[in-house]
C-alpha cells in the first residue's frame, strides 16, 4: 500500500516473503511500514494499520502476517499478537519485539 498526496510519497507499508534474515523460517512479513515525518500525529499511521488485514486478505493467500519492530504498543492495538523479543543481528537495535497478525 502507498499513500500519495499530490506527487508526495506519505505512507507506505509491503508484504513481503523475506524480511529478517536471520529467521528464514518464518514468512510472510509486513514490511517498510513508513509514514514522513510531517504526517505523523494525523492519523494516517492508523488509517494505514486498520488496512493491512483486509488488504491482505484480497490482495494474497495469507493465512497471517509477521513483524518486527522497535516499537512498543503500537502493533498491539491493530490486533497483532507479541511474540517475543527477537535478535535481529541489525548493528542498530539487536533486540526488536516480534509480532504475529492472523488474517
Amino acid at each position: 500500500m502507498v499513500l500519495l498526496l499530490e506527487i508526495k510519497l506519505f505512507g507506505m507499508y509491503q508484504f513481503t516473503y523475506e524480511d529478517l534474515f536471520v529467521r528464514p523460517d518464518i514468512y510472510p512479513w509486513l514490511a517498510n511500514v513508513y509514514v514522513d515525518e510531517e504526517y505523523r500525529g494525523s492519523g494516517v499511521c492508523r488509517r494505514m494499520l486498520e488496512s493491512v488485514k483486509q488488504n491482505a486478505k484480497q490482495n494474497t493467500e495469507f493465512n497471517e502476517l509477521w513483524l518486527y519492530t522497535k516499537y512498543i504498543d503500537l502493533y498491539d492495538k491493530f490486533g497483532w499478537e507479541y511474540v517475543g523479543n527477537i535478535d535481529t543481528c541489525i548493528e542498530e537495535q539487536r533486540s526488536q519485539r516480534l509480532y504475529k497478525l492472523k488474517v
